[in-house]
Formats: C-alpha cells, sequence, structure tokens
C-alpha cells in the first residue's frame, strides 16, 4: 500500500518540506506503515466503493495525524497539518469535479443523477442517508450515519471528523459556478443528521 495512489500523494514531499529531510522522511515513513497496516487489517464487506474511499483518503489522513502524535507534535498543530493537507487533497478532488462539470453541465442533470452521485460518494453500509428531495433549482438529503464520524471515533481521534467535513465543503465546490453545494448541519458538531443541498448555480 502506496501513499502515491492515494489522494495524500503529496505527503512525502510535504513532510520534508514541513519537517526537513530527516525528520520529514521519518514521519512519512511511519505513517506509510501504519497505512499499509491499516489497509490489509480492514474488513471492506466485499464493497469496492468503502475500500476506495478508507484507502484513499480516510486511512491516510488518521496514519498521518496518528504518526504526528507519536512523534511528539501536540494535537492542535497535528490538526493542523493533517487539515491543511486534507485541504490540498480536496482542492485536487474539487478540481476533478470541476472538469467532469462541462461549461453547459445543467442542474437538472446533476439533479436527474443524484442518487449516483450519493451512492459513489456516499455507499450504502458506511453512510445511511435519506432518500433525495428535489424542489425547484434545489435538490437534498441527510446523512444519519456517516462514515468519518464512525471511523474517527474508533480510532479515537474524533477531532478529525470536522477535518472531512471541511475537505467535502471544498471539494463540492469543485461544483461551482453551475451548481453549489451545502451543508446546514453536521454530526461532527453536535447535530442528528449531516443536512446537504445543492442549489442551481449562475
Amino acid at each position: 500500500m502506496d501513499y502515491q495512489n492515494t489522494e495524500l500523494h503529496f505527503l512525502e514531499r510535504d513532510c520534508a518540506l514541513q519537517f526537513g529531510e530527516k525528520k520529514g522522511a521519518k514521519i512519512f515513513r511511519r505513517a506509510a506503515k501504519l497505512y499499509a497496516e491499516l489497509s490489509v487489517t480492514t474488513d471492506y464487506k466485499n464493497s469496492p466503493l468503502l475500500e476506495r474511499q478508507l484507502k484513499m483518503l480516510v486511512y491516510p489522513v488518521i496514519a498521518y495525524y496518528k504518526t504526528l502524535l507519536a512523534e511528539g507534535v501536540r494535537e492542535p498543530e497535528a490538526v493542523a497539518f493533517v487539515r491543511a493537507a486534507a485541504e490540498k487533497a480536496a482542492k485536487n478532488s474539487g478540481d476533478i469535479l470541476h472538469a467532469q462539470t462541462r461549461k453547459h453541465f445543467p442542474f437538472y442533470a446533476f439533479r436527474r443523477n443524484i442518487k449516483n452521485f450519493m451512492a459513489y460518494k456516499f455507499p450504502a453500509g458506511a453512510w445511511v442517508c435519506t432518500p433525495p428531495k428535489a424542489g425547484r433549482g434545489k435538490v437534498g438529503f441527510q446523512v444519519k450515519e456517516c462514515l468519518y464520524y464512525t471511523i474517527t471515533r474508533k480510532f479515537g481521534c474524533p477531532e478529525l471528523c470536522a477535518v472531512f467535513c471541511d475537505y467535502e465543503d471544498t471539494a463540492f465546490r469543485g461544483l461551482a459556478p453551475k451548481i453549489v453545494g451545502g451543508r446546514k448541519g453536521e454530526l461532527a458538531t453536535g447535530h442528528d443528521v449531516c443536512d446537504f443541498f445543492f442549489r442551481k448555480g449562475k
């Protein structure tokens, strides 16, 4: 399992820039080892989408964070480092979404395919979502059980849940300006659900 094949493919270089070549290399090697351990010991429940989410983003982030703490970085600083890495990954993801959203991509096409979008981003088993509701120029759904919320608590790092929430917010900006996405509340901040909405943009 290699970080080069994840959304944090830039981490080795960034660790060297952030911590210096020697310490950065040590942090990266330790994170890569933990990432590999998490990847090969997980039951993905025969879900390729769940496996993709965990291997591409969730485990790389958690492994990096756990490594920083183990190397003596204080929690607030460790969260900040991880947040910066996740934001960088999210901008890359947003660029891909933007490229896929063609110049004349209409909102109604997105609304018509919202179930496919939800199945890809929030696969059943790891996520529990309400059926989407569409109105004039708007479509929304609620997440009642969230992979990020569940797994960050499983690994004793609930403070990372908000990092993943911010990742999604940043990535969804790639749909703009044709489609504007947002969330009215999230499980990470004490709400009962994550309340997603997407509306027609310019």
